[in-house]
């Protein structure tokens, strides 16, 4: 009983569907079809005077204007009115064009007539959506009519039966098309139908397992967030470790050897007047040239400890270029001095720079160390600075370079990498532990700023410092 109400209910709007179909798509059809009979009609009354023929027209014209009139004025209304003149139209379509076989059926025009029929056929083929006692009555009703017609007042010849001939198998293979593509419309709806039966089953499962989604978003959320926590942590503990290693490694080594020297030639100070003057000079130099380093080494330390216990205060100003990196000029001139570097300062007077004034120091003072700890004697560093747009923002550009021993691209990228840093000796055998440059890295950070290196081995070294403007 259930099957029967719904194939019912099936075929109802299977028969809906149809009518929507028709009455969307019945003006251009029907307008489409009356200009190209008014093109045979001027075809048959003024090109092959053939004024019976263009009259027969005048029939289906007459029919498709009544039925686009009726559905101009009442578009949404009257449906079986428009379908029956609609089915109507089929069969004065065919009578039209039988008749016209008739009238040319002596003569040259009889084939072209009879491909008109078979036109006319195709296109109800396809655009014929009746049921099937309507459809026999479409296909078989006009060439019954033709053929009572044809035998009994036509009475054409071998030939000109031949040439109709083919008419006949055309209605019949018309007709099982037709039906064919009705059924498979019918059977594409009620695809359609039983499919959105089964949406409706599975909407409800559907909402059912939305919450139990919901729930499982919720706490592969909170997995992700744990699990992204757990890897900061230990990204950090990482961080920590190899920070702690690079600190017990200067101070095991870095720290110790100066402080060694120290004592060893002190010792030989202590032999009195064993030492001649030279080499008593010589003592007070190398022990003068550890404490320097060690100094500067236990200058770099605290700072770098400070800059990790995040216990250094970031204080920014705007601070006047030009002097802040002359004032550290004059603390390294000596150190230059010794290997005859020429250090030129060629930054704007009146440039203006955004940081803090101790950690700036401290940059200027580590690049430019470094800088001369690469430089052969004789050699020259040059220090410039300029304001540039990057990224739609201005940004403070300082570039120290020389021309020194250069670097390979490998060094470079493990240049700021704590477990990969290592330092190397300098053109004049001038210990270091690479720190400075870890250093510089942190606080150029700290200012949001970005540093980078562009190195040639054998040629020299260019460290550009990019601080935003505020």
């Amino acid at each position: 009983m259930n099957n029967a109400v719904d194939t019912k209910k099936l075929k109802a709007d299977f028969n809906d569907y149809l009518r929507v179909i028709l009455m969307k798509n019945l003006t251009p059809i029907v307008s489409v079809g009356i200009l190209v009979l008014c093109y045979y009609l001027y075809s048959d009354w003024f090109v092959r005077k053939c004024t019976l023929a263009a009259a027969w027209r005048l029939a289906p014209i007459i029919m498709l204007t009544v039925i686009l009139s009726v559905h101009l004025v009442s578009k949404d209304k009257y449906y079986s009115l428009k379908k029956n003149l609609y089915v109507i139209n089929y069969l004065v379509l065919q009578l039209m064009m039988f008749c016209i076989c008739l009238i040319h059926l002596k003569g040259e025009a009889l084939a072209p007539s009879v491909t008109g029929v078979i036109l006319i056929i195709f296109l109800i083929s396809l655009d014929n959506k009746q049921n099937r006692p309507t459809t026999l009555m479409i296909y078989f009703l006009p060439i019954s009519i033709f053929s009572i017609f044809l035998f009994t007042i036509g009475k054409p010849s071998s030939k000109e039966f031949f040439v109709i001939f083919d008419v006949y198998p055309i209605i019949f293979i018309g007709y099982l098309v037709n039906r064919v593509q009705y059924k498979l419309r019918f059977k594409l709806f009620r695809s359609n139908y039983l499919l959105k039966l089964e949406q409706d089953k599975t909407q409800a499962l559907y909402s059912e397992t939305l919450s139990i989604n919901s729930e499982l978003k919720n706490q592969t959320h909170e997995a992700i967030v744990i699990k992204e926590e757990i890897q900061q942590k230990n990204e950090a503990l990482k961080k920590s470790n190899a920070t702690k290693d690079r600190f017990l490694g200067i101070i095991a080594h870095d720290l110790k050897n100066p402080i060694s020297t120290i004592w060893g030639l002190s010792d030989l100070l202590m032999l009195g007047d064993e030492l001649d003057k030279a080499d008593r000079n010589q003592c007070i130099r190398g022990i003068n040239d550890c404490v320097k380093h060690t100094h500067d080494l236990l200058e770099n330390l605290l700072e770098w400890a400070c800059a990790q216990t995040k216990s250094m205060s970031f204080q920014p100003e705007w601070l006047n270029a030009f002097s802040s990196v002359e004032r550290e000029l004059k603390v390294l001139q000596q150190t230059a001095d010794k290997k005859r570097i020429c250090i030129q300062n060629n930054i704007d007077s009146k440039l203006k720079v955004f940081g803090d004034q101790k950690m700036f120091d401290t940059i200027i003072r580590n690049l430019v160390s470094n800088a001369i700890k690469y430089t052969y004697a004789g050699g020259t560093i040059k220090i410039d600075a300029r304001i540039k747009l990057q990224d739609d923002q201005s940004v403070t550009q300082i570039i120290v370079s020389d021309d020194g021993v250069g670097m390979s691209k490998e060094v470079v990228e493990d240049l700021f990498k704590i477990t990969r840093n290592k330092s190397t000796k300098g053109t004049d055998n001038e210990e270091g532990t690479g720190l400075g440059l870890l250093l510089i890295k942190e606080f150029v950070d700290k200012h949001q700023g970005n540093i980078s290196v562009e190195s040639t081995l054998d040629k020299g070294s260019s460290f550009i410092i990019e601080l935003p403007v505020k």
